[in-house]
């Protein structure tokens, strides 16, 4: 029985084969030198307990954290685990009905300000240090911009 006629045909198969083990068809392979990630989340200088906190990149993994009873937390991602690649982020930070100001303290409602539009940037290198988010109950309005709607 011939299973491969043309030798044209034969490195065709051999090629398949050898890109399936390779791994051609699948995701590619992205790799990340991931940066340690810590920092605290206070609320007028307490402790936010169970916040969560957010760190989007427009070209990196995501990365996550919650707050534990000091209001600390570190950062893990989904698909490349504890850390960060280097880069710019846009931090968010929600609640839930856990969430709580000091580890003995009532719930709290954060403002959706934190969770819709964030608490701004940070630029994570190595050596960066610890983040730190204060938080305030009632977040100032942004000013209107010259043009805006609401200034007319």
């Amino acid at each position: 029985m011939h299973l491969v006629g043309t030798p044209s045909r034969r490195l065709f198969v051999v090629a398949v084969a050898a890109c399936a083990a390779g791994g051609c068809f699948g995701q590619p392979v992205v790799r990340y030198e991931m940066l340690p990630i810590e920092g605290t989340v206070t609320m007028e200088g307490k402790p936010l307990v169970n916040a969560e906190v957010m760190l989007d990149s427009l070209d990196g993994p995501r990365g996550f954290g919650v707050t534990d009873a000091s209001g600390r937390f570190t950062v893990t991602t989904r698909q490349f685990g504890a850390g960060l690649p280097a880069g710019t982020y846009r931090v968010f930070i929600g609640g839930s009905d856990k969430t709580r100001l000091g580890p003995a303290g009532g719930p709290v409602s954060l403002a959706p300000k934190y969770r819709e539009t964030g608490v701004g940037k940070v630029t994570i290198g190595p050596g960066s240090g610890a983040l730190a988010f204060d938080l305030k109950q009632k977040p100032e309005s942004p000013k209107a911009e010259p043009g805006d709607a609401s200034e007319r």
